[in-house]
């Protein structure tokens, strides 16, 4: 029974491993057919979203079977509740995707501020970045590189904080600017919020190894 279950765990979390990786590529896209207006791109990272949702659900079907066909406890338990979990975190990351994308496809032009548009794709960057990291941490069940990669949230948030205080100054110079200031602070909003849900999978990791919920990305963890 045991080897059995090890066996489904270690299918459960490779299923996982792939969702993510398909939510890094979509990320990848959806900032590139932002960057470049490219309609088609941005269009192929909406219609991927439905395969990534169905990835969610075989994981939570399969994950629901195991609890209950398998009773695992302690450890085995937290790992399959952690991929659960986490899983929900990858498929809200991926609809962020899809905002991004959707950008490109209504948009025939792209965005005309040079100065924002650098620190947005900083932003993207960095969430890159950390997802392929903390999916690769996932793989290997690594909590202490989880931890590291959740600190790299913080300049995901200082960008966030450039970004307004730009927009504020480019207002009050053309109050024009407003309308293209809520493009750029919705961008802003949706790679901040990718960060976050890096973060909760990494959370997700420690629990599985620690067995406790730890809020990462806190100065007094």
């Amino acid at each position: 029974m045991s080897r059995l279950l090890d066996q489904q765990i270690k299918k459960l979390k490779l299923s996982f491993v792939t969702m993510g990786l398909n939510v890094s590529t979509a990320l990848g896209d959806a900032v590139d057919a932002w960057q470049n207006s490219d309609a088609q791109l941005g269009q192929t990272v909406i219609d991927g979203d439905e395969n990534i949702n169905e990835q969610e659900v075989h994981l939570e079907g399969k994950s629901a079977q195991i609890i209950a066909l398998q009773q695992p406890v302690a450890g085995d338990l937290r790992k399959i509740v952690a991929i659960l979990k986490a899983s929900s975190d990858l498929e809200r990351l991926a609809d962020h995707a899809v905002h991004i994308a959707r950008k490109a496809t209504r948009e025939k032009e792209g965005p005309s501020d040079p100065e924002l548009n650098d620190l947005l794709l900083k932003m993207a960057k960095n969430d890159q970045q950390m997802l392929d990291s903390i999916i690769q941490a996932y793989s290997d069940l690594d909590n202490e590189s989880a931890v590291e990669i959740s600190e790299k949230d913080h300049q995901t948030d200082e960008y966030l904080q450039q970004v307004n205080k730009i927009i504020i100054k480019r207002i009050n110079d053309d109050p024009r600017f407003a309308i293209e200031a809520m493009d750029y602070m919705k961008l802003g909003n949706h790679f901040e919020r990718i960060g976050d849900y890096v973060t909760n999978i990494a959370e997700w990791i420690v629990y599985t190894e620690r067995g406790r919920i730890t809020e990462l990305g806190r100065n007094d963890y």
